[in-house]
């Protein structure tokens, strides 16, 4: 693991590191190919269609179908990687990520795009607050939310290397880029992105860039903040939450999903089983479904934004002292 912070205020959109690290990818390895349902062209691989026509399918609107031949290819030595918008590669295809994948051991990177509020004027067929309490259940697989473009490239590759079953949720578009280009992470381990030690914020996918924005506020009032990078959600870094917990006053989770089934709940799972006293609070989206406008916006109703983050700790100041 060797990762460093980017130095100034820079963003990228993660589809052209998708479609970057691909090409990078195709140049050496021969046994990639790449599938998509009718999205190519809005996953930022659209050019590789053209480029390396024997290592791309397009299987149209047929993501059940995509998944269980990608396993298929994974069983004869390919190593697939799909794509579709978030709720089209976890809720629709439940049961071939089940059995196809899981089940029969097989193999393949799952790009879920603009999961939550990242899916703005689709509607709310195309919002998806529910998929990691559907993909973490199912053994074997593995869950990350990159918080920017270099840590979903590094994804990318770890996969390629080792192979496995990842559910790689991300949005499409443009976030702060947090880690320096070519920065490298451990399986199945968090970030210290900054140390304080009044109160910790952990955040999963760009929710981790809110958080380093919540956290300069919360210093501005004289509240020491911490900010943690997940990154993997299954497996969970119980090590790095044992600390978090034990060593602050405060724990705050910050993700775009629904208060049901994800990391608040996982976090809270794990804290129960402590000895550490640090009460937990949970920044999530309530019951209920999504709908359409910009981020800002629905940021603000589904109560994730920074604003919530720093009204949220300033509401349970009193344990901070």
């Amino acid at each position: 693991m060797s990762w460093k912070l980017v130095e100034g205020k820079k963003e990228k959109e993660i589809r052209k590191a998708y479609g970057q690290t691909l090409d990078e990818l195709l140049q050496t390895r021969k046994d990639i190919v790449v599938c998509d349902a009718d999205l190519a062209s809005s996953s930022g691989a659209g050019f590789i269609y053209s480029k390396y026509p024997e290592n791309s399918v397009n299987f149209g609107i047929s993501e059940q179908n995509m998944i269980s031949a990608g396993a298929g290819m994974s069983f004869v030595g390919m190593k697939p990687f799909v794509h579709s918008f978030a709720p089209f590669v976890s809720r629709r295809v439940t049961d071939q990520i089940f059995m196809s994948l899981g089940f029969s051991k097989g193999s393949m990177h799952i790009y879920a795009s603009d999961p939550g509020y990242w899916s703005l004027y689709n509607g709310a067929t195309h919002t998806t607050f529910e998929d990691l309490a559907i993909v973490r259940s199912i053994p074997s697989i593995n869950v990350v939310a990159p918080s920017d473009a270099t840590s979903f490239a590094w994804v990318m590759k770890y996969y390629v290397e080792h192979g496995g079953i990842f559910y790689n949720r991300a949005p499409r578009k443009v976030v702060p880029i947090i880690y320096e280009e070519g920065s490298t992470f451990e399986y199945g381990k968090g970030q210290w992105i900054k140390k304080g030690t009044d109160v910790v914020l952990l955040g999963e996918g760009p929710s981790v860039s809110d958080c380093l924005e919540a956290a300069k506020l919360l210093e501005e009032q004289g509240i020491s903040t911490s900010v943690v990078d997940l990154l993997f959600i299954k497996p969970l870094d119980e090590k790095l939450i044992k600390e978090v917990a034990s060593s602050h006053k405060l724990v705050v989770t910050v993700e775009n999903h629904s208060k049901y089934g994800g990391i608040g709940e996982l976090i809270a799972g794990t804290m129960a089983e402590l000895p550490a006293k640090a009460p937990l609070r949970k920044i999530a989206v309530q019951d209920r479904f999504g709908e359409v406008g910009t981020k800002e916006y629905l940021k603000t109703i589904f109560h994730i934004s920074v604003k919530d983050i720093v009204e949220t700790v300033l509401e349970n100041k009193n344990v901070l002292v």
